[in-house]
């Protein structure tokens, strides 16, 4: 369902001379989308060789999956939008603003009950989950006629949006602790340790290049811990590290606010515009090979090569080691980056040639321009495109490409 109501053709709006429209503008209604993958309410197969000997001779067998989900049906999504849409001073500034609020339920999670290993395949997921996801979205629009050879462009467009998972299942180990509870939270909040820094030489007060309990309080218990090796915090503060001392350290990688500009001038026959594109509230987990020297048996990326040594005690990365140390692979707040950026996406500069200087070479029209994407990037993140969705770094990059063209009309 949906309704307007233009409020500059209302009688009373006619001497408002600076606002030639005002539009306000609602809407709400209900949709449905496929939810998880599709045929769940089959029994699914899988085969495999060798099973028996039967006869002489070696045969196959095969086994469930999981049980077969009778009772999936559709998420069910219902919605709201409420907008405005305005133009001022007859163009020079437009103005589309939107809020908007949905509530989907039905989402597939899988149940939070236990069965007995006899039970023999996994439990079908259950149409229980629900999120809130809501936010406001604006674009702004501007043109201005400087002279008749001189026109200034400019639009703008902002996004932010926000969820949160309403109903989802998760066990009493993480329902109960406050820092580790997922229901109340946007969907993927990254959780992990705190990291506090580097275990340092001082910190080795036996001199044996190793940190033990007997030196510091607080127990790591993912291996020999040595100077250069990260420290976690013990948020509840029971002197060892382990699974109760998980906090939400990062947001989601997928962003919370985009937001975009693109300003653009003619002059006479020239022609110039910009695209930039932009988004923030994202966080990048690095990991594997992005993270880690010699991960997997690959070599080292130059970033890497900041390492932590007595000399060098704060440094971008832990200790070098010949293959990745288990206490600095944790997943923790270290390897967390700050996934905003501002990308000048592209770039074009033109000339279209007088009407008529090209007819006298029977055109009727000719064009001459340079163009170019992806030429400049403002991001923290220097050593991989700050639209990666890799952890793992492993991906071919954006390229910057430069494009030099002529139209032709004949």
């Amino acid at each position: 369902f949906s309704a307007g109501w233009r409020v500059s053709e209302e009688g009373f709006m006619k001497n408002v001379s600076w606002l030639s429209n005002l539009k306000l503008r609602g809407s709400y209604g209900e949709s449905g989308a496929l939810a998880g993958s599709p045929f769940q309410y089959l029994s699914s197969y899988t085969l495999y060789g060798n099973a028996a000997i039967l006869g002489g001779g070696a045969v196959q067998g095969l086994y469930e999956n999981a049980e077969p989900n009778t009772s999936i049906t559709w998420e069910r999504a219902k919605k709201l939008n409420i907008g405005i849409d305005a133009t001022l001073w007859r163009g020079l500034l437009s103005i589309e603003a939107d809020y908007f609020f949905e509530k989907r339920d039905n989402m597939l999670f899988a149940p939070d009950i236990v069965v007995p290993s006899e039970y023999g395949i996994g439990l079908a997921q259950v149409n229980s989950g629900s999120m809130s996801n809501k936010g406001i979205e604006i674009t702004l629009r501007s043109s201005y006629t400087v002279t008749k050879d001189l026109q200034l462009d400019f639009t703008g467009n902002f996004t932010f949006v926000r969820n949160k998972l309403l109903r989802v299942f998760e066990n009493a180990a993480s329902y109960n602790n406050p820092n580790r509870r997922r229901t109340g939270r946007p969907l993927n909040t990254q959780f992990g340790y705190k990291a506090l820094g580097y275990f340092q030489v001082s910190d080795d007060t036996n001199g044996n290049g190793i940190i033990d309990p007997a030196e510091y309080s607080v127990l790591q218990p993912f291996g020999v811990i040595r100077p250069g090796d990260l420290k976690y915090e013990d948020t509840n503060k029971d002197n060892i590290i382990n699974q109760e001392d998980i906090v939400p350290i990062g947001k989601s990688a997928v962003p919370e606010i985009y937001y975009g500009f693109s300003p653009s001038v003619r002059y006479k026959g020239f022609d110039f515009s910009l695209l930039f594109q932009g988004a923030t509230n994202r966080n990048f987990y690095m990991t594997a090979t992005a993270a880690f020297p010699f991960e997997n048996g690959a070599s080292a990326t130059k970033a890497q090569m900041d390492y932590w040594t007595p000399q060098n005690p704060n440094a971008s990365n832990p200790r070098l080691t010949p293959t990745p140390a288990p206490n600095n692979t944790q997943v923790s707040s270290w390897w967390l980056l700050d996934a905003s950026y501002l990308r000048l996406k592209t770039g074009e500069l033109g000339y279209t040639f007088a009407t008529q200087m090209i007819r006298k070479v029977k055109m009727q029209s000719a064009r001459v321009y340079v163009s170019g994407q992806n030429l400049l990037t403002f991001a923290p993140i220097k050593n991989f495109d700050p639209e990666v969705g890799a952890q793992n770094g492993e991906y071919y990059p954006q390229q910057k490409v430069i494009t030099v063209g002529l139209n032709l009309t004949f």
